[in-house]
């Protein structure tokens, strides 16, 4: 199952801290850093893709008043200037306005805080993610896990949006949305954690990658078949989706063990230093 290579970078801007507990029921203990990362694409044709952008301090100046003080409260983030993604991308060479396309695998503010500070970039969303993201003020959005300050105001204008039915469920996702029409990049859907949430899979030299964002938030409990502790339906969009999906990418690494899965804010990924990983991919 070849595709065109592409080159792969993760990095993470930033992270939050949360309970130890309710990411892992039966052995989490104390607090525990969900690390905002995200992926840098080399296309041979198509230059540089996002798929996210973590945190930017844009997010504290959204958190300052009601309702949407209480994410801040229920998340608080920690961010040096040097992890922005534009910073980060400068020091490895790239002008953030070489980046022409950010695949954002769902709304929540941890994946696009950094947005806006890629003016020209083209964005490509699921459409029922965008139209949720559009729709929601207040409480609404706070229930969703939507900061309307971080949406850029020509969002609608410069998203790619991509039909919830053309996103390949899990078990299919080798024929998901083609996003360059060459087969590069297919789009997949990862239903349950956030409304539209997508996943990226695409080949590199060393072998197939699946971006699957926060369709399980830690690599080692979903090895292990551990869910979150069920709370977390509070503010999951489809707490029965998240179930399916969870299970759905666990048979499809029973049957694809070449496929590397990558899940956003799993630690390892910050842990191996991220240059081993670079290296690799």
């Amino acid at each position: 199952m070849g595709g065109i290579g592409l080159k792969l970078q993760i990095f993470h801007s930033g992270y939050c801290v949360a309970d130890g507990a309710v990411v892992n029921p039966k052995e989490g203990r104390g607090k525990c850093r969900f690390y905002a990362t995200w992926a840098l694409l080399e296309h041979p044709k198509e230059g540089y893709v996002l798929f996210d952008t973590g945190y930017s301090f844009r997010f504290g100046e959204a958190i300052r008043h009601w309702p949407f003080r209480i994410y801040g409260l229920m998340t608080p983030y920690f961010l040096q200037k040097e992890e922005l993604a534009i910073e980060r991308l400068k020091t490895i060479g790239i002008d953030p306005q070489e980046v022409k396309t950010i695949i954002l695998s769902h709304f929540h503010a941890d994946h696009i805080a950094g947005l806006k500070d890629f003016p020209d970039s083209k964005i490509v969303s699921s459409r029922s993610g965008l139209e949720q993201a559009l729709r929601v003020r207040s409480w609404s959005a706070l229930g969703c896990g939507v900061l309307p300050d971080l949406l850029p105001a020509d969002l609608e204008a410069r998203t790619q949006v991509v039909p919830d039915e053309k996103l390949a469920p899990v078990a299919e996702l080798e024929n998901g949305h083609d996003l360059f029409g060459d087969g590069s990049i297919h789009l997949c859907a990862l239903p349950g954690h956030a409304r539209g949430q997508l996943g990226a899979y695409f080949h590199t030299a060393s072998g197939p990658v699946l971006l699957a964002a926060d369709a399980a938030w830690d690599l080692v409990t979903w090895q292990k078949g551990i869910l979150p502790r069920s709370i977390v339906r509070l503010f999951f969009d489809d707490w029965k989706a998240y179930q399916g999906t969870f299970w759905a990418l666990r048979a499809f690494h029973e049957r694809r063990p070449d496929c590397r899965v990558l899940f956003t804010h799993s630690p390892e990924l910050v842990e191996m230093d991220l240059e081993p990983l670079r290296n690799k991919l």
